[in-house]
């Protein structure tokens, strides 16, 4: 009889472990940029070269880690695709999945899309948005983000390379949101590789949520 109990024990052992490393398990959401809706997964620019999409989604794994990268078309609109993607993510926090664990990160349109996102879901998730910002956005959105927010720009970055200081004074209810300046010099192109600049400190962003 006492043999019969260590083996209900110990099945009952494994299975909450196995809940529990499941639990544990980090979801990360790559968005990519417009260029990879439009030419797909091996785009390439003129200016920037090799939109390097494989390799960025590679980079960005972490121990116990699933990354979530879905090549989008080009007839896909944004703020259905951002209500999509924050059902998702409802769906983990409900199935168990801590916020913290979950992590939404977004390139040029995709960054305008993982703000949507941060926007419309409340769960304090993380995010990093890069290259998503310019003036055109200031003036067409009313983003007030969640989550712990880590944003990257680069000033030579004619397609959206300001700062976010409009987004993080606007958003109160951020757990946290901080910012890095891109040095390379290489204008919208620094998102098109998985440049140590930018992935270190994401990666560092997924599991501690600080710089």
């Amino acid at each position: 009889m006492k043999f019969k109990y260590i083996i209900i024990f110990l099945i009952s052992f494994l299975t909450n472990c196995k809940s529990t490393l499941q639990h544990e398990t980090r979801y990360i959401y790559y968005l990519h940029g417009r260029i990879i809706e439009i030419q797909g997964r091996n785009a390439y620019s003129e200016e920037f070269g090799n939109y390097e999409f494989d390799k960025i989604v590679k980079a960005l794994e972490v121990y116990n880690s699933k990354v979530i990268a879905e090549v989008r078309t080009d007839d896909v609109d944004n703020k259905s695709y951002a209500s999509n993607i924050s059902g998702q993510i409802d769906n983990l926090v409900k199935r168990g999945v801590k916020p913290k664990n979950i992590t939404v990160v977004g390139a040029s349109k995709g960054a305008i899309i993982a703000s949507t996102i941060s926007s419309i879901n409340a769960n304090p998730i993380n995010y990093v948005v890069m290259a998503g910002n310019n003036e055109y956005q200031e003036q067409n959105n009313d983003w007030k983000f969640h989550g712990n927010i880590l944003c990257f720009y680069d000033e030579s970055d004619k397609i959206a390379g300001k700062n976010y200081d409009y987004w993080k004074q606007k958003s109160t209810d951020a757990k946290s949101f901080e910012q890095i300046k891109i040095k390379k010099n290489l204008g919208h192109g620094f998102l098109y590789k998985p440049y140590r600049d930018w992935i270190i400190p994401t990666k560092k962003w997924i599991i501690d949520q600080k710089l």
